[in-house]
């Protein structure tokens, strides 16, 4: 069993941690619980442990300078960040720990339980190996991955891109480049009934490719999702067809997979090269036209096919949005004029053609999302033989109609969760603060979240704006204290948060059309 020690100093979220978390299951014992990071660091210093699990934004100590004094003991400790801040400076300073996880609240049981499996993996392959320089190790080529992925897709800013480069030096200085997309075919079979099986051999996929790749020293690769790689090709520009046609033959000849590659325009800057890759991505939808285990250069989609991709990737890029925004009736509206793009086609589409593409293209895209068909729906092979059986376009619009409202319920439903759960901790706060003098910017700053994103997030789910719901529940509190004739209303002001009485009567008089000294001769 791998010893964890859990620190926060909101005893709503320690409590949940502690015991929403399946820790026997994943190996792990909770030797030390604490809601003082002074009190866990006592233990940390005399104790040996494997993980530590910790807010950053603590009182005395923060998170980063509990972890960082962790590490001095152990340097080999896994660490796991919480925090209600998306923001860079405190995931520059997790980046700097060599963080195993930054979860941002409020917290997904899911996803930690994913993120703690991850961290046993590795103690495990640690304890194998012996190897004190694996966690390092992964920790970087996890984030130059991110870095490169976010290079090609045009999201990373420079701030962001400098601090990288200043921890880990990567030589990203070119002249001409080109951005390159590898794809797996037939992923969706191949995975089949036993998704681990399958996943670990596109592992194996990817660690082929990856090395062959390096070995020939043709640029930067990342790994976009399970079935997709990308390529900063740096190399000789006359070369680039080649040793793109020499990988997609090896791949075919040393492994059990076949791949189709597409590439963009040439791109003489970092900043151009996400147009290179949008490119890409546009020519890989020619897979469906053109045949797969190829390369797919520019030439070869001609001018009516080039069109036919590009208005089918525009609306599937929208139609995947409405998806993840749970909009169910631009859902409706996305498949109608899929439909009305295909039947322009200068090139017929079988149907099964047709079914495939756009199942392999949603695939990819819960990818970005960190999902699959299996973590969502426990799609196997039985779920991926109803598209070899889809024979109309009225069968392959009823199915993905249906496809894509449970996914899109089922991340609402997953994001609502998460809403829910730092709700009911939001509204047990008030209750307990409630004689001060609370606004927004104090609860947010509790739960550490920026005051505009919480006020959204409450106004969103709370139907009222946070003050609407403060002085009702302040209101509601005053009621119930003047039943109870022991208290002055002065006193009664007091308790509810009001310091000022004459303030206290007028919001008194305005909430429920009477005075309370009124309402107090009434009761």
């Amino acid at each position: 069993m791998y010893r964890a020690v859990l620190v926060d100093d909101e005893n709503y979220d320690l409590e949940g941690l502690r015991c929403l978390i399946p820790w026997n299951d994943l190996g792990i014992e909770v030797v030390c619980s604490e809601n003082k990071a002074l009190a866990a660091l006592q233990f940390i210093e005399n104790h040996d442990i494997d993980l530590l699990i910790t807010d950053i934004k603590m009182p005395v100590i923060s998170g980063i300078e509990l972890s960082r004094k962790a590490l001095e003991k152990n340097p080999g400790i896994k660490t796991v960040f919480i925090s209600g801040y998306q923001d860079f400076h405190y995931a520059k300073q997790a980046l700097d720990l060599k963080a195993h996880g930054y979860i941002l609240k409020p917290v997904d049981d899911e996803e930690i339980v994913a993120v703690l499996k991850t961290a046993t993996a590795e103690l495990d392959s640690e304890r194998v190996k012996r190897s004190e320089d694996t966690s390092a190790m992964t920790s970087f080529e996890f984030i130059k991955n991110d870095v490169l992925r976010h290079l090609l897709e045009g999201t990373i800013d420079q701030e962001t891109l400098g601090a990288f480069l200043a921890r880990y030096p990567m030589d990203l200085v070119f002249t001409s480049a080109y951005a390159v997309l590898i794809e797996a075919d037939d992923v969706l079979s191949r995975i089949g009934d036993n998704p681990e099986s399958g996943n670990a051999a596109l592992d194996d996929l990817y660690g082929y490719i990856a090395t062959r790749l390096e070995a020939a020293g043709t640029g930067k690769i990342c790994r976009l999702n399970r079935s997709q790689i990308g390529l900063i090709y740096t190399t000789e520009s006359d070369l680039l067809e080649l040793q793109l046609q020499k990988l997609v033959q090896e791949v075919r000849e040393q492994t059990s997979f076949t791949i189709t590659v597409s590439y963009g325009s040439q791109a003489t800057s970092l900043e151009e090269l996400p147009v290179s890759f949008s490119q890409a991505k546009t020519f890989m939808n020619g897979k469906m036209f053109i045949g797969k285990n190829r390369v797919i250069h520019p030439v070869m989609n001609k001018a009516g096919m080039t069109k036919d991709i590009k208005d089918l990737s525009v609306v599937l890029e929208a139609m995947f949005g409405a998806m993840a925004g749970y909009r169910l009736i631009d859902i409706c509206d996305c498949i109608d004029e899929l439909f009305d793009v295909a039947a322009d086609f200068e090139h017929p589409v079988k149907v099964y053609h047709f079914s495939i593409h756009i199942a392999t293209r949603l695939e990819a895209y819960l990818g970005t999302l960190n999902e699959t068909y299996e973590s969502l729906l426990g799609w196997g092979i039985q779920q991926m033989d109803v598209i070899h059986n889809l024979e109309t376009v009225e069968d392959i619009k009823r199915w993905l109609r249906n496809t894509l409202f449970q996914i899109s319920e089922i991340l609402f439903m997953k994001k609502q969760h998460k809403n829910r759960r730092l709700m009911e901790h939001i509204e047990q706060y008030i209750k307990e603060k409630l004689s001060d003098n609370l606004t927004l910017r104090e609860v947010a700053n509790h739960f550490a979240y920026s005051p505009n994103h919480l006020g959204v997030m409450f106004k969103e789910h709370m139907g009222e704006s946070f003050n609407e719901y403060l002085v009702r529940t302040r209101m509601e509190k005053a009621i119930t204290l003047l039943d109870q004739h022991q208290y002055k209303i002065y006193e009664v002001a007091e308790m509810v948060g009001y310091k000022n009485i004459a303030y206290f009567s007028r919001q008194f008089r305005e909430f429920f059309n009477i005075t309370a000294a009124d309402y107090r001769k009434q009761s």
